[in-house]
């Protein structure tokens, strides 16, 4: 497994998520969650635009970078990058960050925006 190191690269600003763009947030994957790659039942399960990589991380706000995720498997992702962006006072830091390309990763699956997605 390689590392990358995780500048500083500042918050990206987010754009409005119209009704369509959220549509095209759904399509791109079918209804999969982008972190656990479990099919969203759409009329009974709460589900968000998510970015994979966090804007706080630098990834940008374009349909490439989101994708539809359970409300559950999102809050736990934002958990994990506010942690890897912020050091213990708070601030952001630089972070070493894994990366698996086109491998499993920790959140179950395959790495989120790889386009690979478990039945």
């Amino acid at each position: 497994m390689s590392f990358v190191q995780i500048d500083d690269v500042g918050t990206t600003n987010r754009r409005k998520l119209t009704p369509h763009r959220r549509l095209q947030v759904w399509e791109r994957t079918g209804g999969r969650c982008v972190l656990c790659h479990r099919k969203i039942d759409g009329a009974r399960e709460r589900w968000i635009a998510e970015h994979v990589r966090a804007l706080e991380l630098g990834g940008l706000d374009d349909l490439d970078n989101m994708g539809p995720a359970h409300e559950a498997c999102a809050e736990i992702k934002t958990k994990d990058d506010h942690r890897r962006g912020h050091g213990p006072n708070g601030k952001r830091s630089d972070t070493l960050v894994p990366v698996h390309p086109g491998g499993p990763c920790r959140l179950g699956g395959v790495v989120p925006g790889s386009g690979h997605y478990q039945e």
